[in-house]
């Protein structure tokens, strides 16, 4: 015979209706909605989860919106297992230069986004688990609202760790949902056995603290994970003080918790913004280097490296920005800087190499050319340099093939078959120099 799992008592061999765990003495102290969930199935599930009730609209529309938009990027060309940072950047990934800059819209869109079909197929799997549970628990106006904050919360604990990172996907809003569980599991007056409680909170803390392990071991956004699990445990923690209300105080409730979280979050936005504005300077001043426009870029660079001095990238675009401004010897520096700080960067390495071979510094600059050439894809303009710093050098065979190379690159390259004369006539190639120098005639 059983027993009343509060108080003890024994329950009766037969029944009429539904069965309960609990007598009807400690049935009747419950409040009314924990009164009805009292009876649920053995799915630890709310009792109101009936055969007409089981579907969760929700869900379905946050699954549906995340597989028709990566569906629509493949059509579009977008790669389906491994697209690339810029690609998705292009549908409205998070990226502190453009989201801070004024696209902050990007704080809700790169959670619809995913890096491939793995990507995808991983999140949604767990967002088809823990949204029904939370819908079933919650109800789908608050399971949207939860998505949505939560997944801004995420985007922004990602901008304001590392604002130049590129990240997109779910699970920022999913780690929200699991929060708002968590603390709705632990908190709310359910009205649920003890034990099947116990077992889905046990669920749904596994779920996110292996999750948050696994982002430990590869270049996963573990810092929008984090935002976006904390944001849901605050938001599930006030949301399960609305359980033993009535229907229609418990929503007025709810929308109530959502409203001021939305506010919350708009400061946050703000705060966020402010502390991270060298994010928008360094989008300002690669957007000007885009438009060819270095003497825009500059201030930007300077203004940017000036709160990250450590950035190897920052100085690499401030040097390329002040090459092309033809402030040269500023440039030299700027690219030593990058090279002090990350020494193998094959860009810097040649773009210093032609400073140095144009100022005559050829021993420098063939030690640059010869370590960073390698890793480049083949480029007249480099080429001529380095041909340049190889007759310097007096390595005259070299230097011809080299800028023989650069003319087949760039055929109308002037200086490349002025640079070939010069070489051929030290050569004592004079047919071949008197050619040359008629073909540059043409």
């Amino acid at each position: 015979m059983a027993n009343c799992r509060q108080c003890g008592t024994e329950l009766p061999s037969f029944s009429f209706g539904e069965s309960s765990p609990l007598c009807k003495t400690c049935r009747s102290q419950l409040p009314v909605e924990a009164r009805e969930r009292s009876s649920a199935s053995s799915l630890a599930l709310p009792a109101e989860v009936t055969a007409a009730s089981r579907s969760s609209p929700a869900t379905y529309v946050l699954l549906a919106v995340n597989i028709v938009v990566f569906i629509v990027m493949v059509a579009s060309g977008v790669s389906f297992i491994d697209p690339k940072a810029g690609e998705v950047l292009r549908w409205g990934a998070n990226y502190g230069p453009k989201t801070l800059s004024g696209q902050y819209w990007r704080l809700i869109t790169s959670m619809f986004l995913h890096f491939g079909i793995i990507h995808l197929a991983g999140n949604m799997w767990c967002l088809w688990n823990l949204g029904q549970l939370a819908e079933k628990l919650v109800g789908s106006v608050t399971l949207l609202g939860l998505y949505l904050l939560t997944g801004i919360a995420a985007s922004l604990s990602s901008l304001s760790w590392d604002p130049m990172r590129v990240s997109a996907g779910a699970s920022g809003a999913i780690f929200g949902i699991a929060g708002a569980l968590i603390a709705v599991l632990q908190f709310g007056n359910l009205g649920l056995p003890v034990e099947a409680v116990r077992k889905l909170r046990g669920y749904v803390l596994r779920f996110a603290l292996l999750n948050l392990l696994f982002g430990l071991q590869g270049h996963i956004d573990n810092m929008a994970h984090a935002g976006g699990l904390v944001s849901g445990l605050l938001m599930g923690f006030f949301i399960a003080r609305t359980f033993n209300a009535s229907p229609e105080a418990s929503a007025a409730k709810r929308r109530r918790i959502m409203a001021v979280s939305a506010a919350i979050i708009i400061g946050l936005t703000v705060a966020v913004s402010r502390a991270k504005q060298f994010a928008v300077d360094l989008g300002e001043g690669v957007a000007a280097l885009q438009q060819d426009n270095p003497t825009s870029a500059i201030p930007h660079l300077q203004k940017y490296l000036a709160t990250r001095p450590a950035d190897a990238y920052g100085h690499a675009l401030l040097g390329s920005a002040l090459q092309q401004a033809n402030r040269l010897d500023e440039a030299e520096q700027e690219f030593e800087r990058a090279l002090a700080i990350a020494p193998d960067y094959p860009s810097v390495e040649v773009n210093l190499a032609k400073l140095y071979a144009y100022q005559k510094n050829t021993a420098k600059a063939l030690v640059l050319f010869k370590k960073g050439i390698s890793h480049r894809e083949p480029d007249g303009d480099t080429d001529y340099y380095y041909a340049l710093a190889l007759k310097d050098a007096g390595d005259l065979g070299e230097a011809e093939s080299v800028v023989r190379r650069a003319i087949q690159l760039r055929p109308k390259n002037l200086d490349a078959h002025e640079l070939l004369a010069e070489i051929l006539q030290m050569e004592g190639k004079k047919n071949e120099a008197a050619a040359e120098e008629k073909e540059m005639e043409k």
